[in-house]
């Protein structure tokens, strides 16, 4: 429904044609408008909002592409990540003897048959896709808070316009000071209502990474284990709440791989060089964060005494 007389709408539907109001376009719309006996902060007020709706609309055709090519990145990466048969991490007897295996066996001891080209269970890209998934979400309830903030702005600025005029010249300036305030709980209850949003989406994500189960296959130990270490640290200097989520799993994969892994002296020492790395760029809070194997706590402490000096002398006692 119009606002205004038609000459006046169509004046607004050109100048907001291209999603942008210039001063010289609004010149000619506030010229209109006072003409015409229109109050111009009312006037102020429904433009902004009708400007609003304009690049809102813009931004949902923009955003329902970006999560249309989303979608279908997740699905084909779920798809890619579905299980398949003969899997390293699902085998727990030989196909050939039938003979029950140890986690990252490649040979069987009763027969001696070696597995080949076995596939990995890729857990990283499996947490990938679940928080990938959680993100779409987010983007999809943070458009449409954005839809229901611009209505609200839209309606409220409607209401303001149709009040009385006589109300409007009885109240003068206190008039337009309660519109104002009314118009600033409005967006700060919105502002509020988007802060939930992103915490209860940032809680989601933590609660995924919390929950994932952490894998048997030493491929994909090794995977899970770089994603969480990589993940846990920026080098910003800051430890936020999702990095010490991550701190936490990169924790939970090592000590696992240190149980499953202990006469695998390779692998334990892949991952651990991985800690390490991620002790070493840790705020001095966090470089403790998991307990070192016996067996190679002498070479780390070395070489954790050797940053030290390079860097904050005080940092390891």
């Amino acid at each position: 429904m119009s606002m205004y007389n038609e000459q006046l709408e169509k004046l607004i539907d050109y100048a907001l044609a291209d999603g942008e109001l210039t001063e010289k376009e609004k010149q000619v719309l506030f010229k209109k408008a006072e003409a015409m006996g229109v109050d111009l902060d009312e006037f102020e007020m429904v433009l902004d909002a009708r400007l609003v709706e304009q690049k809102k609309k813009e931004a949902e055709l923009s955003h329902s592409q970006e999560l249309e090519l989303a979608k279908a990145k997740v699905a084909a990466q779920a798809q890619a990540a579905a299980p398949k048969s003969e899997k390293f991490g699902d085998v727990r007897k030989c196909p050939s003897c039938g003979a029950m295996l140890q986690s990252f066996q490649t040979k069987c001891d009763e027969c001696g048959y070696e597995f080949r080209n076995v596939g990995v269970v890729n857990s990283s890209q499996r947490l990938f896709d679940l928080l990938q998934a959680a993100e779409l979400r987010k983007s999809e309830q943070i458009a449409t808070h954005q839809q229901e903030k611009n209505r609200r702005l839209e309606e409220l600025s409607r209401k303001h316009n149709n009040e009385s005029g006589i109300v409007k010249i009885l109240s003068g300036t206190k008039h337009h000071a309660k519109q104002d305030e009314e118009r600033e709980d409005l967006i700060r209850e919105l502002n509020n209502d988007l802060q939930t949003l992103e915490r209860k989406s940032m809680e989601e994500k933590a609660s995924i990474i919390k929950n994932f189960p952490v894998p048997n296959s030493k491929e994909d130990l090794l995977e899970l284990l770089a994603m969480a270490s990589s993940n846990a640290y920026d080098n910003d200097g800051v430890i936020g709440s999702e990095e010490e989520v991550w701190i936490q799993k990169t924790d939970q994969i090592y000590q696992k791989i240190i149980v499953c892994a202990s006469n695998d002296n390779a692998l334990l020492e892949q991952a651990t060089n991985m800690v390490v790395s991620l002790m070493k760029r840790l705020p001095v809070a966090y470089k403790k964060f998991t307990i070192l194997p016996q067996s190679m706590r002498a070479k780390i402490e070395s070489e954790l005494k050797a940053e030290k000096k390079l860097n904050e002398p005080n940092e390891w006692q």
